[in-house]
């Protein structure tokens, strides 16, 4: 099928729209084909394109998050049908140019897609797809906390967490996931975003613009912490989070990034780092994957108990990804970048 795709030819050389056709003539077992009528752009999208920090096979289609209609379905594909309004993510296995999302149309896997009612805005689930394999990969694979309830109502677990930066992609989520969860969240922000991060569901809510010394105080007042991440990862938002964990003895603080260089952290206190969403895509997690993107997801859209970021659409369609990751690139906050690759 020829369609429209964004095209990197290069190291850090500029997205290229050009006509491509879809290598093989279907979706095949377990894969859906959609219709792409939205991107979500992530941070590593900015890092693959801009920065060239991972090895990548040249021309490449990049993009991980999208949404918009089936046209297609493969073999022992069950719980999607032609016509269903998806949104999906590229998982970390998903090989070839065909699952990239910065095309017209993309082969998706059904484990990573989440079906979506046909009168729902593709903003609202596209602003949350993009980091849901990180954050049940973090929370519940690797740090071992339970997952949420949407049926019941989840039990307090009496346990306290602290996201630094509830205001990322990441953190909003992470908040309402592990509140759902049952646990008790701690988050930070800046005043500017207070009113959106005050309704995700934290007992308490630090402004992380206050000098450092402040903020430090500010949070430890509200520990100590069962676990400690940091939706940021910078070096002054870790230099917070540990000395955080510092004052209560040491910890592990887990990120979403590696050490940029040497770093000193206070004694007992280590940086732990992975990629996350790469463990939820083995092969003896596909359990917690399909409940994360099949289950989840879509039962906590439809029961409104998620708050998605607002998103900020950059116009241009496809030639627009070069613009949008440009913006990407120097930093958000508070919102989705998104692309309408029909525009």
């Amino acid at each position: 099928m020829p369609h429209l795709a964004a095209i990197i030819l290069g190291a850090k050389a500029p997205l290229e729209v050009q006509e491509v056709q879809t290598p093989r003539p279907g979706p095949g077992p377990g894969e859906l084909l959609v219709k792409n009528e939205l991107v979500g752009l992530q941070p590593i999208d900015a890092k693959f394109a801009k920065a060239a920090m991972f090895p990548l096979q040249y021309p490449v289609v990049l993009g991980t998050s999208f949404g918009g209609t089936v046209t297609a379905i493969g073999d022992d594909v069950a719980g999607f049908s032609v016509g269903d309004k998806v949104a999906a993510k590229k998982t970390a296995l998903a090989i070839g140019n065909e699952s990239g999302a910065f095309q017209q149309y993309v082969i998706a896997r059904d484990i990573s897609a989440s079906k979506l009612p046909k009168n729902m805005d593709l903003s609202l689930a596209v602003s949350l797809i993009g980091n849901l394999s990180t954050v049940v990969g973090l929370f519940t694979l690797s740090a071992g906390l339970e997952k949420p309830d949407l049926v019941g109502q989840a039990p307090a677990r009496n346990r306290t967490v602290l996201v630094y930066g509830g205001t990322s992609s990441f953190g909003s989520l992470s908040v309402q996931y592990v509140k759902q969860a049952g646990y008790t969240v701690t988050t930070t922000t800046s005043p500017k975003h207070e009113s959106f991060v005050s309704k995700l569901g934290a007992v308490k809510v630090i402004d992380h613009t206050q000098g450092q010394e402040t903020v430090v105080k500010a949070l430890i007042a509200e520990g100590p912490y069962d676990l400690v991440v940091d939706a940021i990862s910078t070096p002054s938002t870790i230099s917070v989070t540990a000395a955080v964990l510092g004052a209560q003895g040491g910890g592990e603080v887990y990120a979403l990034q590696p050490p940029f260089g040497p770093e000193t952290l206070p004694q007992g206190v280590t940086r732990k780092f992975a990629s996350w969403h790469v463990r939820l895509s083995e092969e003896e997690n596909a359990g917690l994957l399909k409940w994360a993107f099949n289950s989840y997801l879509p039962l906590a859209i439809a029961k409104g108990g998620l708050l998605p970021l607002p998103t900020q659409k950059v116009s241009g369609g496809l030639a627009g990804l070069n613009e949008a990751l440009t913006v990407l690139n120097k930093g958000v906050s508070g919102v989705k970048i998104v692309v309408d690759p029909w525009e």
